[in-house]
């Protein structure tokens, strides 16, 4: 008769505590959908990147080519090298159904995005537990900085670094059921290979960090843990390593000329110089945006992590493996070009360590009988959650259809056998213009000089005297077009936004 009465209060309180998840879970679940979809042709704006990218799926419907495209014909070894099949054949399959535009391109990114969201709550829900889980998907959708996107803003645009980190959180979430289930460890380390294998051929700058880390916790458990087999050591690394390796002779040896050194030439130089600089500007750069995100925290999360991992045993291995490729990133980072977008994978990854820091330090307080600062770190974290939110929201709910203005204007104005000199490619997926772009060997030289004030691109795409010349954000950017030579020799007959259209004047 007690035992009812007893468990009763407690049976309430556990009634309570799931309910509440479950509202916090509804009203998470449509704050991301409402991120994600509104005004997403128009915010954020369309650019250099994203138009690369959409040049591949938008080729391989019109031409049945799986290169880039300028007026000279095909390239091949340009945005086909940054970003990979598991992007460009399904945006490919949506622009052969329902026609090449933008806004059913980003659909397929935004799908991407629900999807990782959703890996990552799990992962972070067998780490953590459920509240933490939540907390980790909130910290992933505040990951922006002032003047620096994040989780939602790159999960709006054709990039790679959202489908990448869907399939890296697949691999991870393998990883990790395989470490905790040995029943089932073959089959789950198989997974996890197929996983990070996607990952490194969705985006392959992933190679830089994974294949190493992968290997890295091989050594470790081997050593130290001891928790996994060979299977959990040697599968996923090899399987990863294999399917990138294959990829690369592929697209080498079957999606381009027929010249297999030159080939491998150009793909190292569309990889860019931009991996390792080791430059003391850029290095500081990297250090002032890493200060900024998640309000400062993802560091000493990353090093309580770290800490907590030296304890041993399967669930201090589970939490080091998206640790370490964390702290691997920004190790490499640091030494790279500092661009924001390299670390973006880093931030992802240890936005679980920051949920269970602040959880466990709130908790700390707590059991300490120091109420006041317990708050003060709620608080805090209140404070970074909603100060990035508010500038995510900014942007979405401040659509810029200036691309699409410059685009009506084309498709109304300019005959479309009319090559257009530019370097804006976004242009190519709203028009069904012919377009001479900048030489893609130019990309890095110019990308460099504009972050590390490097010598001048020498670039005369004016010399052939074309009729039109469309400058835009990335032209003016990286100063690719002479100014002066524009205003002397061309007249200015159209401008949205950052985009102008320059017609040139009879002789």
């Amino acid at each position: 008769m007690n035992k009812p009465i007893a468990t009763q209060p407690r049976s309430s309180l556990t009634t309570l505590i799931h309910n509440g998840e479950r509202i916090a879970a509804f009203i998470l679940i449509a704050l991301i959908v409402m991120l994600a979809l509104i005004n997403l042709p128009y915010a954020p704006r369309t650019w250099f990147d994203e138009g690369s990218h959409l040049h591949v799926p938008e080729t391989l419907v019109r031409y049945g080519v799986y290169a880039d495209i300028s007026s000279e014909g095909f390239r091949y070894f340009g945005p086909t090298i940054g970003v990979g099949p598991t992007v460009m054949l399904p945006v490919a399959l949506v622009f052969a159904v329902v026609g090449v535009d933008l806004l059913p391109a980003r659909l397929v990114i935004v799908a991407y995005l629900f999807a990782a969201l959703l890996i990552f709550y799990q992962l972070a829900r067998r780490l953590h537990g459920g509240r933490l889980a939540l907390l980790t998907i909130l910290l992933l959708l505040a990951s922006r900085t002032r003047g620096f996107e994040g989780m939602v803003e790159y999960g709006r645009q054709v990039l790679g670094e959202v489908p990448g980190l869907a399939w890296l959180g697949a691999g991870l979430l393998a990883y990790t059921v395989a470490i905790f289930q040995p029943a089932q460890r073959r089959r789950y380390a198989l997974l996890a290979g197929v996983g990070f294998g996607l990952a490194l051929i969705t985006k392959n700058q992933f190679a830089l960090i994974v294949a190493p880390g992968l290997g890295l916790l091989a050594l470790l458990d081997w050593r130290y843990f001891r928790v996994g087999d060979w299977w959990l050591r040697l599968a996923p690394p090899i399987i990863a390593g294999g399917m990138f390796a294959g990829w690369l002779l592929i697209m080498l040896a079957f999606l381009g000329p027929a010249d297999f050194s030159a080939n491998l030439a150009k793909t190292r130089q569309a990889a860019g110089g931009a991996i390792f600089v080791f430059d003391l500007e850029a290095t500081l750069r990297a250090g002032r945006y890493l200060v900024q995100v998640y309000g400062g925290l993802l560091v000493p999360a990353l090093l309580y992590s770290l800490w907590r991992c030296r304890r041993g045993g399967a669930a201090a291995f589970a939490e080091l493996a998206p640790t370490l490729l964390a702290v691997l990133w920004l190790v490499w980072y640091l030494v790279s070009l500092g661009w924001p977008r390299y670390a973006f994978p880093a931030v992802a990854l240890g936005a679980p360590a920051v949920a269970r820091m602040i959880a466990d330090l709130i908790g700390w307080f707590w059991q300490h009988r120091q109420p006041l600062l317990a708050g003060v770190a709620g608080a805090y974290l209140a404070l970074v959650i909603g100060f990035s939110l508010s500038l995510t929201a900014q942007v979405v709910f401040t659509p810029d259809d200036s691309a699409h203005r410059m685009a009506a204007f084309l498709n109304q104005t300019v005959p479309a056998d009319r090559i257009i000199e530019t370097w804006e490619p976004e242009l190519a997926t709203l028009t069904d213009h012919t377009y001479h772009y900048v030489p893609t060997e130019l990309l890095d030289r110019a990308v460099r000089q504009a972050w590390l004030n490097g010598p001048p691109v020498a670039y005369d795409g004016l010399a052939a005297q074309p009729q039109y010349v469309l400058t835009g954000p990335f032209s003016a950017y990286t100063s690719i077009y002479s100014v002066d030579a524009l205003v002397r020799e061309y007249t200015i007959i159209y401008s949205a936004g950052p985009y102008t259209l320059w017609q040139r004047r009879e002789q």
